[in-house]
């Protein structure tokens, strides 16, 4: 789903309006309708979080519907990629592998 059309949606949910959400940010309800109607790209990373808090979305949701990577993840998108690729495959990710021993054949715990 698109992040404007997304963002709607959250917002609807929550039974809250355009304008109160646009000055719960401080943007214009313009932009905020804008973004919406996915007239606008994503905005910037602050007001991706500033939305969240006003929705109570976890960060992350938000970023993901934008998709982007979270601020605090870019320095990590190698590790992220990473661990990404192992879930797709089925594999253990990789900060269980030195939390726990495991079996490489099997991906099960040795105990």
């Amino acid at each position: 789903m698109a992040f404007g059309h997304y963002l709607r949606r959250q917002r609807e949910e929550r039974d809250m309006t355009l304008t109160e959400l646009a000055r719960r940010v401080e943007i214009s309800i313009a932009y905020l309708s804008r973004i919406e109607r996915e007239r606008e790209n994503p905005p910037p990373d602050h007001l991706i979080s500033a939305l969240a808090g006003a929705l109570s979305l976890p960060m992350d949701d938000l970023f993901a519907a934008a998709r982007r990577l979270p601020p605090d993840l870019r320095a990590r998108t190698d590790h992220v990629i990473a661990v990404y690729r192992r879930q797709a495959a089925g594999e253990v990710p990789m900060t269980l592998q030195f939390a726990y021993p495991f079996d490489r054949r099997t991906g099960s715990r040795v105990r």
